[in-house]
Parts: structure tokens; sequence; C-alpha cells
């Protein structure tokens, strides 16, 4: 046993019967001590069923072995006890929303905000309006959220562009601030231009980052679309070729690429193939704009996930009151 872990079992023991079980749980966590952890929350949910045990339980299950089910499972557990509290409502909503079950997650997130009004929750809630396709409440509800000129500052203008409310789009992009701590990318923002049907501002935005991004066909098409659309050919030609010729090389350091445990002939294999394909796409891509194709838009959004540990002195949630 090495000095380090014989100090924290003396800690451990010390503080037996001094903190609460739960609370030792989550210390076992904070020390990374993820066996002892989970067997101690599992112990607390089957000897003591409550919301505080079940819910915590979950959270494990979800954030440390993401076991989207058995969490759900427990936390549905919890509802017969009618929680005080937002945590297993927002777990649940979060859950659903993993699973795409929309209706569900609204009705549990809205559930959550009726005790308190968190960036977890109000993000989370917005995004299960825009996949409801309410947009423009989803554009309310993303913009009471923190940050700015980030991605959830993003959703927001995406959420008025499909809301119908494009000036309100533009607008809020005009004002973007590329200074910002949470500032979320020019490629990104290049994109919605391009959506928005602003191609001067969009050729502006791909120029940022050109030449350190990676060439994905889908950027690649993004931009080669927006010169097209301003009728600069050369200058479309040259992107695609360039991009072209990255996926070669791309495909020559890969095959290049000394082998180890970490990566195997069949990686390399797998990868190589995946680079052969990606050009491949490339290489139809002027024809493709010469017949009209415009490339779809693709935007993705991820729930957020967070502290939900009842007890957890990091964040300062306390533990659960039972209502008696």
């Amino acid at each position: 046993m090495t000095k380090e872990n014989s100090d924290l079992e003396k800690l451990d023991q010390s503080l037996t019967g001094l903190i609460s079980e739960n609370t030792r749980a989550i210390m076992l966590l904070e020390q990374n001590d993820y066996d002892e952890s989970y067997t101690l929350f599992k112990k607390l949910a089957r000897e003591t069923p409550s919301v505080q045990s079940l819910n915590n339980l979950a959270w494990f299950m979800l954030r440390e072995e993401e076991n989207r089910d058995e969490a759900r499972t427990l936390l549905e557990q919890t509802l017969v006890f009618n929680p005080k509290s937002s945590f297993p409502y927002m777990l649940l909503g979060e859950i659903a929303l993993h699973n795409k079950k929309y209706n569900e997650a609204k009705h549990y997130l809205l559930q959550a905000l009726s005790f308190s009004e968190t960036e977890e929750v109000t993000y989370n809630l917005a995004m299960a309006h825009f996949q409801l396709g309410e947009y423009k409440q989803a554009a309310k509800v993303f913009s009471r959220c923190d940050g700015d000129s980030g991605i959830t500052q993003l959703h927001e203008v995406v959420s008025w562009l499909y809301a119908g409310h494009v000036d309100k789009a533009k607008a809020l992009l005009a004002n973007w601030n590329d200074e910002a701590d949470d500032y979320t990318g020019a490629m990104e923002i290049a994109d919605v231009y391009v959506e928005l049907g602003c191609y001067n501002e969009a050729r502006v935005q791909f120029e940022k980052e050109w030449n350190s991004y990676y060439t994905s066909p889908y950027c690649v098409s993004r931009y080669a679309y927006t010169l097209w659309q301003l009728e600069d050919y050369d200058a479309c030609r040259a992107v695609v070729q360039q991009a072209i010729q990255q996926k070669k090389e791309e495909r020559i350091d890969e095959q290049q690429r000394e082998l180890d445990e970490h990566w195997t002939a069949q990686d390399r294999d797998e990868c190589v193939i995946e680079l052969i394909e990606q050009q491949q796409t490339i290489e139809t891509l002027w024809h493709r704009l010469e017949n009209g194709v415009v490339p779809p838009f693709e935007y993705d959004m991820y729930p957020n996930g967070g502290c939900q540990l009842f007890g957890c002195m990091q964040h300062g949630h306390p533990e659960y009151e039972e209502v008696t």
C-alpha cells in the first residue's frame, strides 16, 4: 500500500461516524475511488431507499457508468416520494433528451423549473422546445442562459432563424464578440450565416479559421457553396482542390504512422478507408454545385449535464430534507 493510499484510508476511518454515509460516498468519488463510492451509493439506495439515495445512485449511474436505463429506473422510483427538489426531474429530463423523447423531457424539465432555475435546466428546456419545433419559445429560453457569444447564444440565433425571425437572428450575429471567453468559433458562425443567406458575412468568417480548421466534407461543401453563390468560381475551385490535397496528405500520414497497442493495423486501415471516402465526396462537390445541389444545413444540440448530487459540498448542494 502506498503512503498516499494509507493516508486516505486513515482519513476515511477517522471520518466514520462524523459525517453521513452519503457525504462519505461523495468524498470517495472526489478521491477517484469509484468502486468504493459506487458500492456505498448502492448500499444506501438498497437499505434506505429515499429521494436522496436513489437520486445520487442514479446520478452515479448516468455520469460514471453511462447507464441511462438504470439511472432512469432509479429516478422513477424517487417519484413515489414526490420529490421537493429539482434534481430528480432535471436528470429525468436530461435522459429523455438523450433518448429523443422531447415531450417527456419538456414535462420533467418544467417540473424542475418550478423548484429552481439553474443553467442546466434552462438550457435543456430550451433544447426540448427546439426539438419539438417550438422555435420562438426555444429562442426566448436560450436567451435566459448565461454566456457571451458562445454556443448557447448561437442556439438562440438558430432558434430565431427557424422561427422566421431572421432580423433578430442577424442582429444577434452582427453584435457577436470574438473576444468573449465563450466565443464559439468563426466556422460555426459562418455556417449559420450561410443559412441566413448572408454569403459575404459567411465568407469573412470562413476565411478567419479555414487554414487551421479540420476540413470535413461538410465544412468544405458549405464554404464552397458560399463562394459559388458569390460567383467567385476560381476561389471555390481552389478551396475544393485544397481540401482534396489535404485528404491525400492525411491518408499518407496515417499510412506511415507507427503502430502500437493504441493504434493497431485495423485502426489504421479503418481511418484510411474513411479518409478515402471523404476525399471521394469532396471530389464530387464541384459537379454537385454545378447541378444546383445545396449542401444541407446540419446543426446539433447536446443536453447539458452538471452536478445533481444531494450533499455535494463542492457545488454547495445540501442533503435532501425528507418531508414528513
